[in-house]
C-alpha cells in the first residue's frame, strides 16, 4: 500500500551523483556553456557520453524539469524536446500514485490530471500533491473542482482513477504549512 510521507521527508535518491563522469571535476562551470560557446558544449556532452550514469542524470533532468547546462549529455533546447516527446499519450499508474505521495515525478498530462481525480475522490492534502504538478493552492482547488464535477457528469470515464482511489490507502502525515 501507499504512504503519504510529509514534504520535509521526502528526498530523491541521488546516490548515483558519485558515479557521474562530471563528480568532482575542476570546472563545474563546464556543463553550463553560453550559447555561443560551441566547443565547450561538445567537450561536455563528449564527457557525459562515456558517462555511466548519463541516464539517471537525465531521467532526473526532465522529472525536475531541470532547464539549465548540459544534463546526461543533452542540452536545455535538446531536453525540452525530449521532454514533450516522453510525455504525449503516456498513463502510468505507479507514475501517479508517485505523485500523489509527493514524489517528484515527470508527469504526462493525463498522469496530471489522474492527480487531481484522485486527489478530488480521496481529499488528499493538497500540499503533498499540488508542488509535484508544480501548480500553486488556487490552482490544485480549481482543478479539484473540475475533477468533482467530471466526477459527477461522467464517472465511467474516470475508472482508471476510481481503481486507483480504492486501493491508494494514505496514511498522513504531518505537513508543514
Amino acid at each position: 500500500m501507499s504512504t503519504i510521507t510529509s514534504i520535509a521527508t521526502r528526498r530523491r535518491d541521488n546516490t548515483w551523483v558519485q558515479r557521474a563522469a562530471c563528480a568532482g571535476t575542476a570546472a563545474p562551470d563546464r556543463f553550463y556553456p553560453l550559447p555561443d560557446q560551441a566547443d565547450e558544449t561538445r567537450a561536455a556532452k563528449a564527457l557525459c557520453s562515456g558517462c555511466p550514469v548519463s541516464d539517471e542524470c537525465l531521467t532526473e533532468a526532465l522529472e525536475t524539469n531541470d532547464r539549465h547546462g548540459i544534463r546526461g549529455g543533452l542540452i536545455e533546447s535538446e531536453r525540452i524536446v525530449l521532454h514533450r516527446l516522453s510525455t504525449v499519450g503516456r498513463w502510468e499508474e505507479d507514475r501517479v500514485v508517485a505523485a500523489l505521495n509527493g514524489r517528484p515525478v515527470h508527469l504526462s498530462r493525463q498522469e496530471k490530471h489522474s492527480v487531481c481525480v484522485v486527489a478530488a475522490i480521496l481529499d488528499l492534502d493538497l500540499r503533498i500533491w499540488a508542488p509535484v504538478l508544480g501548480i500553486g493552492r488556487k490552482r490544485a482547488l480549481t482543478r479539484v473542482r473540475e475533477a468533482r464535477a467530471q466526477l459527477e457528469k461522467q464517472p465511467f470515464l474516470l475508472r482508471r482513477e476510481q481503481r486507483i482511489a480504492a486501493a491508494f490507502t494514505p496514511v498522513t502525515t504531518a505537513v508543514a504549512a
